[in-house]
């Protein structure tokens, strides 16, 4: 028997309202409401904090909302009454932003290329950026 696996959370590069990220997030929320998350608090780390950061929303109050509702809509509707509302240059900047993020110090380097090979891809040097690493280890990139 295969050993049970936790569901990933959506593609980093999934958008909704033009943000990406934000799918993901959402099924962050909901997988930590069910104790799937292997026990990190995502909220305060990467790509999770630097959204709500940027969305200027409380941690707390967005996983409420996201874990009470399965209709994505309802949880933008929720972040564009709560949350800082952006242009969509300022959106667009900060997605790409979020999508070349890339190890830029030889620390961050040396972890990003542990986890890298950790997910069977050591020496590959088509995997530079933070979301191609997540696609990776997620199975969604050959």
């Amino acid at each position: 028997m295969g050993e049970k696996r936790t569901p990933f959370p959506r593609s980093p590069y999934e958008r909704l309202g033009n943000y990406v990220h934000l799918p993901r997030l959402i099924d962050k929320a909901r997988l930590h409401h069910k104790g799937l998350l292997d026990g990190y608090n995502y909220k305060t780390v990467g790509f999770d904090k630097h959204l709500l950061a940027f969305l200027k929303l409380d941690p707390d109050a967005f996983e409420k909302v996201a874990t009470e509702t399965e209709d994505d809509a309802a949880v933008l509707d929720w972040i564009q009454q709560s949350g800082c509302r952006h242009t969509p240059d300022e959106i667009e900047e900060w997605n790409q932003a979020m999508i070349s993020r890339h190890p830029d110090t030889a620390v961050k380097k040396a972890r990003f290329n542990h986890f890298l090979k950790e997910a069977g891809g050591e020496g590959r040097k088509d995997i530079t950026t933070y979301f191609d690493l997540i696609e990776f280890d997620e199975g969604r990139r050959a």
